[in-house]
C-alpha cells in the first residue's frame, strides 16, 4: 500500500487526478497545468500526488493511455465473435470516439502539443514505427480493406484531424466538424476494397 492508501482509496484517488487531469487540461491546457493544481483539484496533497505518479510527464502519459484504453474497449464491444469489424463499422465507432469530449488530444492547441513533444521524448506517442504497428494490427482485424492500402496514408489522415484540432482557434469553427467528417470520409474511400 503505497502512501498509506486502501487499494480501494487509490483506485478512487487516481480516478479523481484523472478527472482532475481532464478538467483542468480543457480548462487552462497541459503546459500551463502543474501538480499542484491536479493535486488540489483532486482533494489530496502535492507529496500524495508522488505516490501515483513520478511526474506530471508520467500523469499526462497515463491520462492519454487512459483515453486510449477506454476507446480500446468502446471498439471492442462492436467486433464480431470471430473478431473482425466491417470497415465501415470500425470508422463509424472511430469517428464517434475521435471527437474532443471523448480524446484529449483533440482538446490540446499547439502549444500543449508542443510542450508535450518536448516533454514526452521517451514515449512510442510520436514514433512512426509506432504509428504504422497500430494500423497493421487493427487493419488485420478490419474486414473490406484493400490488401495495398498504405498505412502512412490513413495515420497521416487521422493526423490531419489533430492538426486541425490543433489550430482551430484560426478555423472556422462551425466548418471543422464537416472538415473532420470529410476527412472519415476520403480514410473510407480511400481504404475500402474494390471488387
Amino acid at each position: 500500500m503505497a502512501g498509506g492508501f486502501s487499494e480501494r482509496e487509490r483506485e478512487e484517488i487516481g480516478q479523481r487526478l484523472l478527472n482532475s487531469g481532464y478538467e483542468l487540461s480543457t480548462e487552462i491546457g497541459l503546459k500551463k497545468m502543474t501538480v499542484a493544481m491536479i493535486a488540489k483539484n483532486s482533494g489530496i496533497a502535492v507529496g500524495s500526488f508522488y505516490n501515483f505518479y513520478a511526474s506530471k510527464e508520467d500523469f499526462v502519459v497515463a491520462m492519454i493511455r487512459d483515453t486510449e484504453v477506454r476507446f480500446e474497449r468502446e471498439m471492442a464491444s462492436h467486433f464480431s465473435k470471430d473478431g473482425t469489424i466491417t470497415l465501415k463499422r470500425f470508422l463509424e465507432v472511430f469517428r464517434e470516439n475521435f471527437r474532443p469530449e471523448q480524446n484529449i488530444l483533440l482538446r490540446m492547441k499547439l502549444d500543449d502539443w508542443v510542450w508535450l513533444k518536448s516533454h514526452i521524448t521517451d514515449s512510442s506517442y510520436f514514433d512512426q514505427p509506432n504509428d504504422l504497428k497500430k494500423f497493421e494490427f487493427i487493419s488485420a482485424k478490419i474486414k473490406g480493406i484493400r490488401q495495398d492500402a498504405n498505412p502512412g496514408v490513413v495515420v497521416n489522415f487521422i493526423k490531419s484531424i489533430y492538426a486541425l484540432y490543433q489550430n482551430r482557434d484560426t478555423l472556422f469553427e462551425e466548418a471543422l466538424q464537416i472538415n473532420v467528417d470529410l476527412i472519415f470520409d476520403s480514410i473510407y474511400r480511400y481504404l475500402k476494397e474494390v471488387r
